[in-house]
């Protein structure tokens, strides 16, 4: 299971800079769309469009890293009033969050079937494309599942 953390590590890695180049990507856009509308009195017709698919991107390889980070949101009210009970919670955590993302996962491969043919109204790229983040990041969500639920088990293995 060392080659699963060495993957997770770096898959997080390429993950990480797609975020960013995604961020840098839709501030340009956005800006030279501002720029355009402000003084131009003109605007590029696809530009929204394309900052809704980056940001949508971001916020699904987002969750992939916050996984494997740990850093999502959690209601932790039964861990706060009895920590001592947090060893028993989180493999409970871990599976259903696993249970969810294959579902999650089956149904973003589901819905390419429906989506692939449609275009998107200003780009005109298959709506497939743009769908495709779902599964993508999913995947990506349950191998650092997977890396983080082995690391409990085995908690001398440390971070790359």
């Amino acid at each position: 299971m060392k080659t699963i953390g060495k993957i997770s590590y770096w898959l997080d890695r390429v993950i990480r800079t797609l975020i960013s180049l995604f961020l840098a990507g839709m501030t340009i856009v956005l800006v030279i769309q501002v720029i355009q509308r402000s003084i131009f009195q003109d605007g590029i017709v696809w530009a929204d469009e394309l900052a809704r698919f980056l940001m949508i991107a971001m916020v699904f390889f987002g969750a992939a890293v916050a996984i494997r980070d740990k850093t999502h949101i959690t209601v932790s009210i039964f861990e706060d009033w009895k920590p001592e009970i947090r060893k028993w919670l989180a493999p409970i955590q871990w599976t259903v969050i696993l249970i969810y993302a294959g579902i999650l996962l089956k149904v973003g491969i589901d819905t390419l079937d429906i989506v692939g043919p449609q275009r998107s109204p200003n780009m005109g790229i298959s709506m497939g494309l743009a769908y495709s983040v779902i599964p993508i990041s999913t995947a990506f969500m349950i191998l650092h599942l997977l890396f983080r639920m082995n690391k409990r088990k085995n908690p001398v293995e440390e971070d790359e």
